[in-house]
């Protein structure tokens, strides 16, 4: 009977770590619930949300410029217990960003697409991108985008997250959500 006792307490161990998160899985969950309560939940006003964040320290321009693409904008860390993320507000444009240096790319993939395949009604939501590249910053990358509108409509919402796999990548895991047409 000790035997059996010691046996399942080591498979009990087993179980526990086996059910445990990665850190890259931890870093792609806190990635996604940036992502959402930043980016997503703030996509009709980015103006209120850049003016919430005003008082907040943000990146010198220097280093800002890396997470902005060339345009004007400001960047801010993120801190977070799995990680530094960074969120991009570039000025002018009805576009919000958030960058992930390290994170488990699959369930990124899988996080991302439980906030943005399906939409609220009366928006539907449809898949629009797709695609595989090769970079020389990032190596292998995958490019997956979500549209939200309602039929006919000029403006649609659009979600994209790019990730890259490469324990080498500057880059795993970028998320957009921007507002596209007129």
């Amino acid at each position: 009977m000790p035997k059996f006792i010691a046996t399942l307490a080591i498979f009990s161990l087993i179980s526990n770590f086996s059910f445990a998160a990665t850190d890259g899985e931890n870093q792609a969950s806190s990635f996604a619930n940036i992502y959402a309560s930043l980016c997503l939940k703030h996509l009709n006003n980015l103006e209120a949300l850049h003016e919430k964040l005003e008082p907040m320290p943000k990146l010198p321009p220097e280093k800002a410029a890396h997470f902005l693409a060339g345009n004007a904008g400001d960047a801010w860390p993120v801190p977070d217990k799995y990680g530094t993320f960074v969120l991009a507000l570039p000025t002018g444009k009805n576009l919000c960003a958030v960058h992930a240096r390290r994170a488990d790319t699959e369930t990124a993939k899988k996080k991302f697409a439980g906030l943005v395949a399906s939409a609220p009604s009366p928006l539907v939501a449809r898949q629009v991108r797709n695609e595989q590249a090769q970079t020389t910053a990032n190596g292998s990358t995958q490019t997956v985008a979500y549209e939200w509108s309602v039929p006919n409509a000029p403006r649609k919402m659009l979600f994209t997250l790019t990730t890259a796999s490469s324990e080498t990548a500057q880059l795993q895991v970028l998320g957009s959500a921007a507002i596209i047409g007129q």
